[in-house]
């Protein structure tokens, strides 16, 4: 569970290079579709850390906000982030909206808060078990 927690906050960071590279060959539209993926990844591996699978991507959206952001203590505003992302992703893929180069810079800055708070959350939850044991 650990590698794929891992792999999967790699991935995150990943998508958010490949974002920021689609957005400097001017394509702000696909970089702020594909940013949501940066956040989706570091919202599973949280998840996953807690042992939970859900089925779908708005049950990983749903789960993380109860699990990690409610119950984990994860700071509000950074969750919240996750929810902006698929809204976004759902506004330019499936009603075929533009997005500013502006308006995707400041998406790609949320999934970059969003996946470093949730590594750092994830980091401080093996550190206090490790400790507990």
């Amino acid at each position: 569970m650990i590698a794929e927690v891992e792999q999967r906050l790699r991935r995150g960071r990943e998508e958010l290079r490949a974002s920021r590279a689609l957005l400097e060959a001017g394509f702000p539209s696909q970089a702020l579709s594909r940013v949501y993926l940066a956040g989706f990844h570091a919202a599973w591996a949280a998840l996953r850390a807690l042992g939970e699978t859900p089925h779908t991507r708005t049950g990983v959206v749903s789960a993380f906000g109860r699990r990690v952001v409610v119950e984990g203590g994860l700071d509000h505003e950074v969750g919240r982030g996750l929810r902006r992302l698929l809204d976004d992703r759902d506004y330019i893929d499936d009603a075929l909206g533009e997005a500013p180069p502006e308006e995707t810079r400041s998406a790609i800055a949320d999934a970059e808060r969003l996946l470093e708070a949730t590594a750092n959350w994830i980091e401080g939850r093996s550190v206090a078990a490790q400790g507990s044991q």
